[in-house]
Parts: C-alpha cells; structure tokens; sequence
C-alpha cells in the first residue's frame, strides 16, 4: 500500500498544534505532527467535553439578523442545564440542541453519519441524571473510523461527562 501524504495523515486539531507539550525541546520533530487514531479518538472525546460543558448565551433567534453569529465561536455550547428538572426537559429538543454543537462545532465528525440518541433511566431514584449516546463516523485516512460514545449529564450541576465506547 502505498504511503499516505502529509496532508492524508491524520493531523492535531489546530490548539493542539499550538500548543507546545515539549517546551524544552528546541523543534518538533516530523513525527510529532501527525497523530495516531487512538489520539485523535481521544483528542475528540475531549474537545466534545469541552463543547458540552460550555454553555451557550444566548438562542439562535435573538440573531435572526446575523444568522452566522449563531453558529460562531461567540454562540460555542449548548443551553445551560443546571438545575433542571427531568420532568420538566423536553429530551428531544436537548438532542437535536447537541446534535446541532457538534455538527457547528466539531468537523472531525461527519455530519451525515452523527445520531445522537437520549437514554432516559426511569429505575434511578433521583431523575438528576440523562444519558446520551453519540455515534459517528470520525474523519480518517484511508478509512473513516467508528465512534461511540456515552454522555452522562448531571442535571443538577449541568455537567456533562463524556465515555469512549457505548458500554
């Protein structure tokens, strides 16, 4: 098979290439600017933490005139959950709300393969607690790869804790 280029291996996002993990060393060598799959996995897993856990200030409507700023980095999160009630969360809505975060936010995802689906424990005593699981297809040569993933939210803190694999 033959080799990939550089520009089909797998890169580090751009704040990863910016950032200097190995300050002590004077330059960067040609291996550490593309990364494995396992790191790239692990890489999206985080920053999808971080696109969850950040809450978004204001709802697409109040930019009916400049419907771009609703979709830029100034509009990055989702609804803040904290505090809310189960009972009272249309679960459908906060779906297609995260689906729409990634799909604005995290192009490493392919938006046409992303599903996001809510799991909803009625057995748990305390109703505080939302499951989710997202699956994607994460850009990749020569093949795109397969993610799972299992988000857990507090609603009473409104924290979002992302799991690599479904289980």
């Amino acid at each position: 098979m033959a080799e990939l280029t550089q520009q089909e291996r797998l890169q580090p996002s751009l704040l990863d290439r910016l950032s200097d993990d190995r300050r002590h060393e004077p330059a960067e060598s040609r291996a550490a600017r593309t990364i494995t799959a396992a790191r790239l996995r692990a890489c999206i897993v985080r920053d999808l933490g971080w696109l969850l856990n950040c809450t978004r200030h204001h709802q697409a409507e109040a930019f009916e005139a400049h419907p771009y700023v609703a979709e830029s980095v100034l509009n990055y999160g989702i609804p803040d959950l904290a505090g809310v009630l189960l009972a009272g969360l249309d679960v459908s809505v906060l779906q297609n709300r995260i689906r729409a975060a990634i799909v604005a936010f995290e192009p490493r995802l392919a938006a046409s393969s992303l599903q996001v689906t809510a799991q909803v424990n009625d057995q748990r005593m305390d109703r505080l607690s939302l499951t989710f699981l997202i699956e994607a297809q994460m850009w990749a040569q020569p093949l795109p790869l397969a993610l799972y993933l299992r988000t857990e939210v507090d609603l009473e803190s409104g924290r979002f804790t992302v799991h690599d694999g479904v289980h």
